[in-house]
């Protein structure tokens, strides 16, 4: 039963995950199926405070559950490289080796949500304070667990309040995204991103096409504060970039009334992109830090899932597969310890073990991240080139998945 109310709580759980998005929401669900006690804690209603351009796998929602959540499918990745000074990009088209969706963010987590406190667990509304591996402080009181789970994003309010130090802001890149509508007539597919010096740099841009709407992001890396005089730092000057995207290489991908695209529009508005109004309402803009090393997985006993533990992939800025993954495993572990198949500090030493055997690809691509943020364009086309015969691009995109398949994870609970 939710306890979405503001009275003083007392109570005591096998398991308390923190952090209601898709990272706490499976871990929830898992442990709860494994037959724990489960309460799942959240300052804001279940499917608010969407920071993610949401796309992941096909057979990743499928093995969750969640194809209703769909809102488009895509068999291409397009890169679009612009180099300083350049008018027009030149593009690389890669067609992917499965199937990627953009889907509702909202959507797919009120569904999890609903099979979860089905299944018998609690959706508390409340705002962590602190805690410890057997407790979680709330501005509405204190919860005991046998096991605490963090997925509270990359603040990790729960174990950052164990250990102060793991949260490195120097490894934190940063997105900003507009939902807005595609144009009338020209309607896109394909996940498509736009790099070098004449954009965002060093980052990216990119459009996602959603059904009727498309999402249209930057990302400054952790880099760009040593790196790019426009940016400054992963947190500066975001707004800006957004407008000069949507402004130029992005016009023709958005429409702010869902007729005409920007190319042609833009005259009619007396404002940035990011400020007119959009089908009558003010742009809604979202976004946030973005974690791109990993993270240590048990931090004081606390099990740290997606962004807390660092879950999600340099370079690219992926990460819900990752939290998938590893939430749906930390959720069953813990949910087995609740139920006597393993102890406690056993289980947080399997979750250890399942988390690290990943960190060597993470590691792969935090380098691959510094690396590619010192390219010059000549430098970054090359790199771009490289991969885009199909055997090299789907051996690729193979080691790719199978760094952070939920798929296995989810299909074949420990």
């Amino acid at each position: 039963m939710s306890q979405n109310g503001r009275s003083p709580l007392r109570d005591t759980y096998d398991v308390v995950v923190v952090g209601g998005s898709f990272a706490g929401l499976i871990a929830a669900l898992e442990a709860r199926n494994a037959g724990a006690r489960v309460a799942l804690i959240d300052p804001v209603p279940i499917g608010e405070g969407q920071t993610s351009a949401c796309a992941t796998t096909i057979d990743a929602l499928r093995a969750l559950g969640a194809e209703e959540a769909v809102q488009q499918v895509h068999r291409d990745l397009v890169v679009h490289l612009l180099p300083r000074g350049a008018r027009t990009p030149r593009t690389l088209s890669y067609r992917l080796p499965y199937r990627w969706a953009t889907f509702d963010y909202r959507q797919l987590c009120r569904l999890v949500a609903s099979r979860a406190e089905a299944n018998g667990a609690e959706i508390v509304r409340a705002r962590v304070t602190g805690g410890s591996a057997t407790s979680v402080e709330t501005d509405r009181g204190t919860i005991s667990a046998r096991l605490t789970i963090d997925a509270g994003g990359w603040r990790a309010p729960l174990a950052s309040a164990v250990v102060p130090s793991h949260v490195r802001r120097d490894e934190l890149s940063c997105g900003l995204e507009a939902e807005v509508p595609q144009p009338l007539t020209a309607r896109a597919a394909g996940l498509h991103f736009w790099a070098g010096r004449g954009t965002i740099w060093p980052g990216y841009a990119w459009a996602f096409p959603a059904g009727r709407q498309t999402r249209m992001g930057v990302l400054a890396f952790a880099e760009a504060g040593q790196k790019s005089p426009v940016v400054g730092s992963a947190s500066r000057n975001l707004r800006p970039a957004l407008d000069a995207f949507m402004d130029g290489p992005g016009a023709e991908w958005w429409a702010p009334d869902g007729s005409d695209a920007w190319t042609s529009a833009a005259s009619k508005y007396q404002a940035s992109p990011t400020r007119v109004m959009v089908n009558g309402a003010p742009m809604h803009l979202h976004g946030g830090f973005i974690p791109c090393a990993s993270r240590p997985p048990v931090v004081g006993g606390v099990m740290c899932v997606g962004d807390a533990a660092g879950h999600c992939f340099g370079l690219t800025a992926e990460g819900i597969r990752a939290s998938m993954t590893f939430a749906a495993r930390a959720g069953q572990i813990a949910g087995g310890a609740a139920v006597g198949r393993w102890g406690v500090q056993e289980a947080r030493q399997m979750y250890w073990r399942f988390a690290t055997s990943r960190w060597p690809y993470f590691a792969l691509l935090r380098l691959l991240q510094r690396m590619v943020a010192r390219l010059p364009d000549a430098g970054l086309a090359a790199y771009a080139g490289a991969a885009q015969p199909w055997p090299i691009f789907w051996f690729l995109m193979a080691q790719y998945r199978w760094a952070a398949d939920p798929v296995p994870v989810l299909e074949r609970p420990v």
